[in-house]
């Protein structure tokens, strides 16, 4: 037993309390001010290591997506999908490897505080880098840990048994990994001699002792080493004739011994001899130098460091070789969904550390004399590349979109179609026809998730419960960015789609095209292929990552039709005259340049303000798949970068980004198509327009109370709340609209989830899909006067049946 538990603790506990020991002693002997002035002074010097640090912590501990995406291994791991916890330990293990080596070289080269300080504070800040080393060896696995053990304190879906089965062999399997890499760095072998290292087989101590000798000194390892010995005069009159006769001994001896002395393995001892290895400089100035000392300054040349360079090399190679590899896989490919998420992330932030540790070896040891740095030419290359890139360029076709049918033909005709199926299935002329109009606010899969769902589910409980064919009243559909996707599922699903799909069918196809890992491509793109985008001078299509994102909305949707069936999401988004029950669609996107809310939309408005500058088939954006088209409205950078349009033959060169910028639910291009059914169509007062609105979430009517930062809070405040205020504006004006003349009525339905529990991510775990799920059926079984099923079946509301009588 005593074994078991040694070896499960590894080498934690003596290497905490040498860390421990080794501080105390520093803060018996020196002040608090000095220890932290020289903590942050090495901390700094390691910079690079630290942002990823960071920003890991930031994404698995603080973001839910970050968690909820660890959520998704331990779900893999429930179904015997062992790939996503094999390559997140790899990950791991390669991330704090490469971080460790980082830090210890980004010390070795800035620190040369061992010339000049004190013994006890070179003492000091020998111990920061050993403990900064060591935090950065175990930090990821620390918190992977962590966030899994937060991710089964809220995990509620799960069997209690199947829960801590999953998640305690994710435990044992991250403790091992940093119990093993703890024994790699730690754990010493052999036995100590005078001058004698003990060894370890990773890490500092692994290194030949002559290394580990001069790499401890503190005296920035690649800078001139200077040997030194007071002259006479520097001394009394009692101690000079003696130091005298001693410098005599070399200065008035033969040339090559004098130049040779601190290298004379005959005149010095082994621990104070100046290697052999190193190259005197400056011979001429040996004994003419001004001063009381006389200096031999040698050039440490770079074979002197063999094992730590091999050690950088092949770390800083085999993350450059990891980074080319994952750059090229395709976002077709099965293989960042078996990666994952979480591991993309670590190897990415692995092969970031490696290769920049690998610029600083060429800039400080091999191309050391070079005047200008190659970390300057990269940076160089990326603003040059920046201007002669093409951005990210919208994929679509050479020629126009077909001919489109203006909005208010198509409502004309669509009507007359309606109204004659209602006319016949109640045998006499209604006063009114109920036509419905949906929003659907941005959020990611959030919202994409629950639009699709709750339209389904909503159209499956009224067909089952209430024989309404809901499906058919739909006129209209604007959305934005997530909301964008989930109406563009369910307009692929109930009236693009050949077959006739039951909505009971559509609300299970739904929950498998939202649990379909769509965010393992971006991620596997945006951190490798699109990074290596930005210092090319052309683009590569391969490496996009909003390409990756509509191949993966493509393939999602192929995953659940037949495969003779029609891929809607890879066809042409607007080709051809639209069925005469299909719906308006518009995906509501942003222009950079202009700053206004544009359309890319099924059917051609009438009349737009701007028109032809926001409706961006008319002119400026050719023939699209429609996975292209929706993504016009979800390019929220980072995750998916703006899309580029025109810039060739004279062509502006424009640029397109989430339709959230600017508004966010859908309700201000929703309400010029009302406006323009009202002033254009007969039909118009024949129609009771009932605009359903659905929010990512409740709103929240706190006030942000600035205290702090003004004059920059103010500012961000001000951008961020901005797209708010028009969303809260928009649905007002629908409303105001609406109750001009009681013509119809609004109904929000925002997700009622808790938001940290349902996080705006580009892949959702089974837990959220059941909390969007339950949700849906909470709102859709609230009789009350404020459920939604009692405000559509008014008495004075008649819906078209699921089947026309006869």
């Amino acid at each position: 037993m005593k074994k078991f538990l040694k070896n499960l603790a590894g080498s934690f506990v003596p290497a905490f309390e040498k860390g421990i020991f080794e501080i105390r002693f520093s803060f018996k002997r020196l002040t608090v001010r000095i220890l932290v002035h020289d903590f942050v002074s090495v901390a700094s010097s390691i910079g690079f290591v630290i942002l990823p640090a960071f920003l890991i912590g930031f994404i698995f501990l603080l973001l839910p997506q970050g968690r909820d995406t660890l959520l998704l291994v331990v779900e893999n791991l429930s179904t015997f999908n062992f790939w996503p916890i094999f390559f997140l330990l790899l990950g791991i293990a390669a991330w704090s490897m490469v971080s460790e080596l980082s830090v210890r070289y980004a010390i070795y080269i800035s620190d040369n505080s061992g010339k000049n300080l004190s013994d006890d504070r070179v003492a000091w800040r020998k111990t920061v880098q050993k403990l900064l080393a060591a935090a950065f060896l175990l930090w990821p696995s620390f918190i992977v840990l962590v966030s899994m053990f937060w991710c089964m304190l809220s995990a509620t879906y799960m069997d209690k048994v199947p829960r801590f089965l999953c998640f305690g062999t994710c435990f044992i399997l991250i403790y091992w990994l940093m119990s093993f890499l703890s024994n790699q760095y730690f754990r010493k072998s052999g036995k100590a001699s005078a001058g004698v290292y003990l060894k370890t087989k990773l890490g500092e101590r692994s290194l030949p002792d002559h290394e580990q000798q001069y790499l401890r000194k503190l005296y920035g390892i690649y800078q001139d080493f200077i040997y030194t010995l007071p002259k006479a005069s520097s001394f009394q009159k009692g101690y000079k004739e003696d130091l005298q006769r001693f410098t005599d001994y070399f200065t008035k001896s033969t040339e090559g011994f004098a130049e040779g002395f601190p290298q004379n393995p005959d005149v010095l001892i082994e621990t104070r001899i100046v290697p052999a290895e190193f190259n005197l400089i400056d011979r001429k100035k040996l004994f003419k130098g001004r001063g009381e000392l006389y200096k031999w300054t040698y050039q440490i040349p770079a074979s002197f460091y063999n094992g730590l360079h091999r050690q950088i090399k092949s770390f800083a190679g085999v993350s450059f070789l990891l980074f080319l590899l994952i750059s090229l896989i395709p976002g077709l490919w099965p293989v960042f969904a078996w990666i994952g998420a979480p591991a993309l992330i670590c190897f990415a932030f692995a092969c970031y550390t490696g290769i920049y540790t690998g610029l600083l070896y060429l800039d400080k040891s091999l191309l050391r004399k070079w005047k200008i740095s190659v970390r300057f030419l990269l940076f160089m290359v990326l603003v040059a590349c920046s201007f002669y890139n093409q951005d990210h360029p919208v994929r679509m076709a050479d020629h126009k979109t077909d001919k489109r049918e203006s909005v208010v033909d198509h409502f004309n005709r669509w009507f007359i179609s309606y109204k004659a199926d209602m006319d016949k299935q109640k045998g006499d002329h209604q006063k009114k026809y109920p036509v419905v109009f949906i929003c659907a606010e941005g959020g990611a899969l959030r919202t994409g998730a629950y639009t699709s769902l709750f339209l389904s589910s909503l159209s499956a409980k009224l067909e089952k419960e209430k024989n309404v064919d809901f499906k058919k009243s739909i006129f209209a559909m604007s959305g934005v960015s997530g909301g964008a996707v989930g109406l563009g599922l369910y307009n692929a699903l109930t009236f693009e789609n050949q077959a006739q799909i039951p909505s009971s069918v559509s609300v299970e196809l739904a929950k498998k095209f939202f649990q379909h890992d769509t965010l393992s491509p971006i991620i596997g793109k945006m951190l490798f292929g699109d990074f290596l985008n930005l210092f090319l001078p052309i683009h590569v299509n391969l490496f996009d990552r909003s390409i990756a994102l509509e191949k993966a909305w493509e393939q999602s949707y192929q995953s659940l039709i037949d495969k003779n069936q029609e891929n809607i999401f890879s066809r042409s988004f607007a080709s051809g005259k639209i069925k005469p029950n299909q719906p308006l669609f518009v995906i509501n996107t942003a222009e950079v340049e202009t700053g206004l809310q544009c359309w890319v939309s099924n059917l051609m408005p009438d009349s737009l303000a701007f028109k032809n500058q926001r409706d961006l088939l008319a002119e400026k954006v050719n023939d699209l798949n429609y996975s292209t088209a929706i993504n016009f409205s979800t390019r929220f950078p980072l995750f998916s970068p703006a899309a580029k349009v025109g810039g060739l033959n004279g062509n502006p060169r424009l640029h397109y980004l989430d339709g959230g910028y600017v508004e966010n639910t859908g309700s201000a291009s929703m309400l010029e198509v009302l406006q323009l059914l009202k002033s254009k169509s007969a039909y118009f007062n024949q129609i009771t327009p009932i605009v359903i609105t659905l929010l990512f979430s409740e709103e929240d009517k706190t006030v942000p109370n600035i205290r702090f930062g003004n004059e920059f809070v103010e500012i961000l405040n001000a951008l961020t709340h901005t797209r708010s205020g028009n969303s809260k504006i928009s649905r007002f004006r629908i409303k105001q609209f609406l109750n001009e003349g009681s013509i119809g009525f609004a109904i929000d339905e925002p997700l009622t989830a808790k938001e940290k529990s349902v996080p705006m991510n580009w892949v959702l775990s089974a837990q959220s899909m059941n909390n969007i799920t339950r949700d849906i059926e909470d709102k859709l079984n609230n009789t009350s006067e404020t459920g939604i099923m009692t405000k559509l079946l008014k008495n004075n509301l008649n819906f078209l049946q699921n089947k026309v009588v006869e």
